[in-house]
């Protein structure tokens, strides 16, 4: 049961956010600007900042357009229920599905335990061995349950280092660490259902633009942005080198930990395989669609997570893939927090505040475009660093595509960017769970944080600008 928040940072919000709203209702409205927008200023203000200070639990906040919208005369309930019950947060519900049943198998153990092994045992590689394995389950499981999982393999790899050279010891096992959680949050960007943020993006350009952009052309972008994200961030972690320290043993405690799940179970195999078929028919969708056309992401999601509740396990007790016990497992504040940005992006169009943004913030079609995503860029990764990254993704995505019809540009050049660059926050414990769960092992201070994350982040503003503006407009807007 959650509590009210205690410190007063969040008591403050707790009040402020409310009074920001009661002052909108008692003054009256700027000059050219409707009464309605003018209340959805203040409601969206009012979320904002409970977001931004999780004065409440964030997912509920994300239930407050239910109540604000018919309050304060801007559109009834049925408006807004659509957008909790929208097609994308069924899909990211499937992926959670998949991931579960992963789980309760350990088939992403034994994902993960192969690859290290796979890629040898010098320092550098096994640090490198660490991000592929990581960043490619948090393309399909979340990155929360991925870095819980990666952390006690890489603190039993760190025990058995020796202890004769205990500074490149610590500076190894500071990397190992931050690698953890760093490719978490960088391999969801690959995928629609690697990280909210993705799914909350292509909903709301559904939704508000008309845009569908699929599993397949989401990875157009969100996996060569990985992909550089990764190799950057390892040459940075590893710059130093390790020269000096035997990770043989490390190995050896590799290979036990496999031995220890033994062959591969008939579960395993039937998760591996429906888990394979998903992601090539997410894939391959266009294709599909040209003998089934009503065949969406969602629908393949259902269908995949439908067979784990239906396919025996091949065990002796001949239980389902997947059961309701494992499935209350489900993160279902972020799902409601999907329908709450969702219906935030309905408040502010139906009321006219978007209109009346484009209105005025049409003054940045002097900016040159790049300029423009750039600085979008740039404040979401350090925004994100002190505030969740899905609940900003939620606030700002539609304020950015009302500033894209301002400039008369298409809304993906502005949002997609914006999306990508809610992952990309390095710094803090607090910016991602990735980063929490690590720090949360008691090996690293906040300034060894800090000082690689400064400058992974400072090269996601670099790469997420570049790859913003360029792709996005050569892939998805020509």
């Amino acid at each position: 049961m959650s509590e009210l928040p205690t410190n007063k940072t969040s008591l403050y919000a707790l009040a402020i956010g409310p009074a920001i709203l009661v002052i909108t209702m008692l003054m009256p409205a700027p000059l050219g600007m409707a009464d309605e927008a003018w209340l959805a200023l203040g409601g969206t203000l009012w979320m904002a900042i409970w977001w931004a200070t999780e004065a409440v639990p964030i997912p509920v906040t994300a239930l407050l357009p239910l109540i604000l919208v018919p309050v304060l005369g801007i559109g009834e309930v049925e408006d807004l229920a659509d957008a909790y019950a929208n097609g994308i947060i069924f899909l990211f519900l499937g992926g959670f599905l998949l991931g579960l049943a992963m789980q309760r198998w350990e088939l992403h153990r034994r994902i993960a335990l192969n690859i290290l092994l796979a890629v040898g045992q010098q320092p550098n590689r096994q640090i490198a061995g660490f991000m592929i394995a990581t960043a490619f389950l948090s393309m399909w499981v979340s990155n929360t349950a991925t870095s819980i999982m990666m952390l006690p393999i890489g603190l039993s790899v760190i025990s058995f280092l020796p202890e004769d050279n205990s500074e490149e010891r610590r500076q190894f096992a500071v990397a190992l660490l931050l690698a953890i959680a760093y490719s978490a949050s960088i391999g969801g960007i690959a995928t629609l259902i690697g990280t909210p943020p993705n799914a909350m993006l292509v909903a709301y350009l559904k939704e508000n633009h008309d845009i569908n952009i699929g599993f397949g052309e989401w990875m157009l972008i969100g996996l060569p942005i990985s992909i550089a994200m990764l190799v950057f961030t390892w040459w940075w972690l590893c710059r130093k080198g390790f020269s000096g320290l035997n990770t043989v043993a490390s190995r050896d405690l590799l290979r036990a930990e496999l031995d220890k799940l033994g062959v591969l179970s008939g579960a395993e195999a039937r998760v591996l395989i429906i888990f394979l078929v998903t992601a090539i028919a997410w894939i391959t969708r266009p294709l599909i669609n040209n003998y089934a056309p009503g065949v969406s992401d969602t629908v393949i999601a259902m269908a995949a997570g439908l067979l784990l509740f239906t396919v025996r396990s091949g065990e002796q007790d001949s239980q389902a893939l997947l059961n309701w016990q494992t499935a209350e497992k489900l993160p279902w504040g972020v799902l409601l927090l999907f329908g709450g940005g969702l219906a935030l992006a309905t408040m502010i169009k139906t009321s006219g505040l978007a209109e009346w943004l484009a209105q005025n913030f049409s003054l940045l079609a002097a900016w040159p475009m790049f300029a423009v995503v750039l600085v979008i860029v740039a404040v979401i990764i350090f925004l994100t660093e002190i505030t969740s990254n899905t609940a900003t993704t939620a606030t700002f995505l539609p304020l950015l595509g009302a500033l894209a019809v301002a400039n008369s540009v298409s809304p993906m050049l502005f949002v997609i960017p914006a999306a990508v660059a809610a992952s990309c926050a390095f710094m803090m414990p607090v910016a991602t769970p990735p980063n929490a769960v690590v720090f949360g092992s008691g090996e690293l201070k906040i300034k060894d944080m800090m000082g690689m994350g400064f400058t992974i982040n400072l090269f996601g503003i670099a790469v997420v600008s570049v790859a913003g503006y360029y792709l996005v407009s050569q892939w998805f807007i020509t």
